[in-house]
């Protein structure tokens, strides 16, 4: 019986461990690089995404949600993507506040679908919340977002 009870807690253990983590996650990024179109055009100048975000135990996310590009034109859009954090925090700033590293892409589905890796740095400011220090570089078919490099800050929560 004692045989029993110990696979049955251990089974337990590692569901409860094998658990992701559900957040919200807002993004502000503004373009530090932006070239001019063929017409003229420097349309984008900073994008805001609101997202859900799931954390998987093995440091792999998975986010999606809405970005709202602000340029000369206002466009909405839908975008995923997915970020592998470090395992172990790359450095500790100040003592509590361990700081992980990441890389990681997505796709946003605007009037011209935009592809971008990214990297950077996720502080955790507290138990729930986490900081994000990031830099994305923009890839499309149509010049008004290929080349663009984004440099940007987000809040998890």
């Amino acid at each position: 019986m004692k045989s029993l009870l110990l696979a049955a807690l251990v089974l337990v253990s590692a569901n409860a461990s094998a658990e992701g983590q559900i957040a919200s996650l807002v993004n502000f990024s503004s373009t530090a690089v932006r070239p001019t179109t063929p017409e003229g055009e420097t349309n984008v100048t900073s994008i805001i995404d609101a997202s859900m975000e799931y954390t998987l135990p093995e440091n792999i996310s998975f986010y999606g949600g809405l970005s709202f590009v602000i340029g000369e034109t206002f466009e909405n859009a839908v975008s995923l993507g997915s970020r592998y954090y470090s395992s172990t925090p790359a450095l500790q700033i100040l003592p509590g506040i361990p700081m992980w590293s990441f890389i990681g892409g997505g796709v946003s589905f605007l009037d011209d679908t935009v592809y971008y890796p990214e990297a950077g740095f996720r502080i955790g400011i507290s138990d729930v919340s986490r900081l994000d220090i990031f830099v994305k570089i923009l890839n499309s078919s149509g010049d008004t977002y290929d080349k663009h490099v984004m440099v940007g800050a987000g809040l998890t929560f």
